[in-house]
């Protein structure tokens, strides 16, 4: 899904549908940790609104979490998930060049 349908879609959500307040709590920044890619790839935060993140779900839907990596998050703030990273990895994650 493209980011602008991905953004229409959260800006149509409804707080007094309770399905869509599962989605709203999904809003946030994450960050995609992959163990096999590791040494090549950084890690990068995401809006949750970025279509590569997609509240955390990534483009892959029929994929398993966890299989080869998951999605970390949702955390308010970039600042947050910047601790959050170095605290357990001890480094400093980019921000994506699409949605941040």
């Amino acid at each position: 899904m493209s980011r602008e349908k991905i953004k229409l879609f959260d800006n149509n959500l409804n707080e007094q549908i309770e399905s869509d307040r599962i989605v709203i709590s999904k809003r946030g920044f994450y960050v995609y940790y992959n163990k096999p890619n590791r040494g090549s790839k950084s890690l990068i935060i995401h809006n949750h609104t970025c279509g590569d993140c997609f509240y955390g779900i990534g483009k892959q839907t029929q994929s398993k979490p966890g299989r080869n990596g998951v999605w970390i998050g949702s955390t308010n703030s970039v600042e947050s998930l910047q601790k959050i990273i170095n605290d357990i990895f001890g480094e400093k994650a980019s921000l994506c060049s699409c949605c941040l």
